[in-house]
C-alpha cells in the first residue's frame, strides 16, 4: 500500500505568491509600456497643451496665463509650461512660470493651478445660479464712490443665466464687443463635503484659452462673440478623455461636459474694463450685482 504524503503548503503557498507577484509585474510592465507608447506614438505632442493648458486657464481666472510651451516627451512623461502673471487692474508684476507634468500613468502634477486665490476667487465663488436679490445698492455705492476712469478687474454675476441669444442681446444693450477682456461663467464653483468630488471650480471661459504656441490669434465677433465662445467651448470638451487627469485643476469630464451641454453664463469677468462702464451695468434688472476684484488709474492716457 502506498503512502500519501502531506503537501507541503508552505511551499505551494510560496509558489502561489511568486506567480501572482510576477503577473502582477508582467501587467504593470505592459501598462507602463502602453502608456509610453501612447505618449510617444499615438497621442499628438500638443495634447497636454490642448487639455491641459486650458484646463488650466479655465481654472485659474486669477492669473493671465499668456504663453504656453511644451517641454517634450521623456521617458516618465512629458511637460508643459505656462507663463503667466496674477490678473490685476494695474501694471504687470512680472512673469511667474507653472508646470504642468504629465507621468507615464497619466497623473497630472501641476502645483499652484489647483485652485484661483485672492479677490478673484472670492468674487467668483459669489456667484450662484440665480442667487436671488444682491446688495446692488452697495455695490453701485463702492463704485459711485471711486474715480470712474479707473481700470478694473471684476465679475458682473447675472438675476439669472443667460443663453448665448439672450447674452448677444445684452451686448447689443451695452455695447459690449466681447474680446480677451471679456471671459464666460458657464458653471459656478460648488463645494459639498458630502459629494464625491466635494469641490469643482467655477468653468470660466474665453475662446483664447484654447490657444497655444504659435496658433493665429483669435478673431473675435465682438457683440456675437458668445456664439463662437460657445462653441469653441463644446469643441474642446468634444476633445476630452474620461481617462484624462483634470483633478489637478479641480475639474472633471462630467463637470465640464454638463456646462457645455447647458450652453448658458452665469455670469461675465470682465478685465481692463472702465469703472464707468462697469457702473452702468448695474442700471440693468438682468445683471445682480458687480464684485470688483481690483482697480487701478488708467496710465495709459486712453480715455
Amino acid at each position: 500500500m502506498l503512502e500519501t504524503r502531506e503537501p507541503d503548503w508552505a511551499h505551494v503557498a510560496w509558489s502561489v505568491v511568486k506567480v501572482l507577484v510576477v503577473t502582477t509585474a508582467l501587467f504593470l510592465a505592459s501598462s507602463v509600456a502602453d502608456r509610453a507608447l501612447w505618449l510617444f506614438i499615438g497621442s499628438s505632442p500638443d495634447r497636454t497643451a490642448i487639455v491641459y493648458g486650458t484646463a488650466a486657464r479655465i481654472a485659474n481666472p486669477d492669473k493671465r496665463l499668456l504663453h504656453g510651451w511644451s517641454g517634450g516627451s521623456w521617458l516618465l512623461g512629458r511637460t508643459y509650461t505656462l507663463q503667466g502673471e496674477p490678473r490685476r487692474a494695474g501694471p504687470s508684476t512680472g512673469p511667474t512660470y507653472y508646470e504642468i507634468t504629465e507621468n507615464v500613468f497619466g497623473s497630472v502634477s501641476a502645483p499652484f493651478l489647483d485652485v484661483p486665490s485672492g479677490s478673484v476667487a472670492e468674487a467668483i465663488g459669489f456667484v450662484e445660479p440665480n442667487s436671488g436679490p444682491a446688495q446692488k445698492d452697495q455695490a453701485k455705492e463702492i463704485i459711485d464712490a471711486l474715480p470712474q476712469t479707473l481700470k478694473t478687474v471684476a465679475v458682473v454675476e447675472f438675476a439669472r443665466e443667460m443663453t448665448s441669444a439672450q447674452l448677444i442681446a445684452f451686448n447689443r444693450t451695452h455695447k459690449i464687443c466681447g474680446g480677451p477682456d471679456v471671459s464666460y461663467v458657464y458653471d459656478p464653483s460648488f463645494a459639498d463635503d458630502s459629494s464625491d468630488p466635494d469641490s469643482m471650480n467655477a468653468v470660466v471661459w474665453n475662446r483664447d484659452m484654447t490657444r497655444h504656441d504659435y496658433m493665429p490669434e483669435v478673431r473675435y465677433q465682438c457683440e456675437n462673440e458668445p456664439g463662437p465662445a460657445l462653441q469653441e467651448f463644446r469643441r474642446w470638451v468634444g476633445q476630452l478623455d474620461e481617462g484624462d487627469d483634470l483633478y489637478a485643476f479641480e475639474l472633471d469630464h462630467d463637470w465640464l461636459t454638463e456646462a457645455a451641454e447647458k450652453g448658458v453664463v452665469y455670469g461675465l469677468f470682465v478685465d481692463g474694463w472702465k469703472l464707468s462702464d462697469v457702473r452702468r451695468l448695474l442700471d440693468d434688472p438682468r445683471v445682480n450685482t458687480v464684485y470688483l476684484t481690483d482697480v487701478a488709474h488708467d496710465i495709459s492716457g486712453t480715455r
